[in-house]
């Protein structure tokens, strides 16, 4: 049985009751706030206890900043990469949701008239990121190269991954992992991340001689890691 309930904090929770669960479960999503219980345990739930408020209102917090860290697309978003420009148009004579047309630095997606873009961010996202990283990979290892020659680093490898959280990475055998999320940024701080991942190849960790030799290279160097911390990704 599924029931919808309206808590004077948290707002509307979604309440299954099932027989067979083996426990009741709480869960916060970007879909709501579920609950999960046995028939015989519902009367024991309500009122929710003052640390179990509390733990969802913190839950729905957090997803909430999670939010605000990626672009949500709607019909009208414009958004500039480094390499194009993505814009929407609407097209009633496409057989799918979504096409995609890239020609002259920019990427024109296609979409139905009726389209609800709030259930189709991921397909957008998988659009744009296909494109992202054909771009990336003719960029990113030639720049790394170009910034190791001129500023006298040294790696063994490149490889272009889809890592959202971390826009880079080194081993200690120096080989360098990059996002292709990377060219959602400005030029400045493409290159700021790549030296950033040099950097690692002589200072695996990121104390005083890393800060050292990024200040060398960025004497602006606080300044440009929290740009990077304010940027989203996809």
């Amino acid at each position: 049985m599924k029931t919808t309930i309206f808590h004077s904090k948290i707002g509307e929770i979604t309440l299954y009751v099932r027989r067979g669960l083996s426990r009741t479960t709480f869960t916060v999503s970007e879909n709501g706030v579920r609950i999960s219980t046995l028939p015989q345990e519902v009367a024991t739930l309500f009122p929710l206890s003052e640390e179990r408020v509390e733990w969802i209102l913190s839950a729905k917090q957090r997803i909430e900043k999670n939010k605000k860290k990626h672009i949500v697309f709607d019909k009208n978003t414009i958004l500039k990469t480094n390499k194009f420009t993505v814009v929407f148009k609407e097209n009633n004579l496409i057989k799918t949701s979504f096409t995609a047309i890239y020609k002259d630095n920019f990427l024109e997606i296609n979409y139905l008239p009726k389209v609800d873009f709030t259930k189709k961010q991921n397909v957008i996202k998988n659009i744009i990121s296909h494109y992202l990283k054909q771009e990336a990979q003719t960029y990113l290892p030639q720049r790394l190269s170009n910034l190791a020659e001129k500023y006298g680093f040294e790696f063994q490898s490149v490889k272009i991954n889809s890592a959202k959280k971390r826009w880079g990475s080194c081993s200690t055998r120096r080989n360098i992992n990059l996002s292709l999320f990377l060219m959602l940024l400005p030029e400045e701080l493409i290159d700021f991340v790549l030296v950033h991942e040099l950097c690692h190849t002589r200072e695996m960790n990121h104390g005083k001689n890393f800060k050292m030799l990024m200040k060398s290279i960025f004497p602006n160097y606080e300044n440009l890691n929290t740009k990077l911390k304010n940027e989203r990704t996809l």
